[in-house]
């Protein structure tokens, strides 16, 4: 392949003045307007959902007292020439997707989630008066429908995330998961009644959350995840970062290790925002 000039060469988030003619609309499984906002430079930033992963990363309190994220350095530079670790560490830790087959054993695991169905556009639902008051408190049918007397109708088939304010206390495994004297942990989640109502009203593809779970803490059936997982929608779980986005627009994309017959897995997840 012939090595393309720099001078000769816009990044896709920049503006360019070349004479080159515009490319045709993108394909429609693209988020409406994403393919248009890029070609005209019109993506102001871009925004990191994804908590870095290292042993002190919250962790599910669980069956043990310390981190499950192990590296163990195999490889050295005097020795070896370079560095490499081998990693031992959970599908479900730090920043994450849930596939659909972690709650429904005919779902979907990871690796087989469309690329299509990564790259979507995300709408943010501010909840962080009510959980200022309440660590317990979930997502209502009237914060979706304060939502939309504000914004409009949710966009079909979009992501739907929930900003609880929960990612101010990583990486802090006492604040993060918020065990009481009983171990039971305390910290925001969905209702099942909101999860029922985006489900009638949204289809959304993916439901996201700045909490460990999209269950709140003191769940024991984790009804939300039963209900959206057999529905075929993933969870994007421990989101950073969405106090900077704005309440709809975005582009949303997740992609996370293509583990065959995951449940779940560490996902690198960024946001574009016009």
């Amino acid at each position: 392949m012939r090595p393309v000039s720099s001078r000769n060469f816009a990044g896709p988030l920049m503006s360019t003045n070349l004479s080159t003619p515009p490319l045709a609309a993108g394909p429609p499984d693209l988020p409406a307007g994403l393919v248009q906002a890029i070609q005209q430079g019109r993506v102001r930033k871009m925004v990191d959902l994804t908590f870095a992963l290292d042993e002190h990363a919250p962790f599910w309190p669980e069956g043990s007292s310390s981190s499950p994220f192990h590296a163990t350095t195999t490889a050295i530079y005097e020795r070896d020439g370079c560095f490499v670790r081998s990693l031992q560490l959970p599908e479900h830790f730090g920043t994450h997707l849930d596939a659909p087959l972690h709650f429904d054993p005919k779902g979907k695991g990871l690796d087989e989630i469309s690329v299509q169905n990564l790259v979507l556009e995300a709408v943010v639902v501010d909840v962080r008066a009510a959980v200022s008051a309440d660590s317990d408190y979930r997502l209502s049918v009237q914060d979706l429908e304060k939502w939309e007397e504000a914004h409009g109708p949710f966009p079909h088939g979009c992501a739907v995330l929930t900003l609880t304010g929960w990612g101010s206390r990583w990486p802090s495994q006492e604040r993060y998961m918020n065990q009481d004297a009983q171990g039971v942990m305390h910290f925001p989640g969905f209702s099942l009644e909101a999860a029922h109502y985006l489900l009638d009203r949204a289809h959304p593809k993916a439901i996201g959350i700045d909490t460990t779970s999209i269950d709140y803490g003191a769940s024991q059936k984790y009804e939300v995840h039963e209900l959206t997982m057999h529905a075929g929608l993933y969870h994007l779980e421990s989101l950073a970062n969405l106090e900077q986005l704005p309440a709809r627009g975005a582009v949303l994309i997740a992609l996370p290790m293509k583990l065959r017959g995951g449940s779940g897995g560490p996902t690198r997840v960024v946001a574009l925002v016009p």
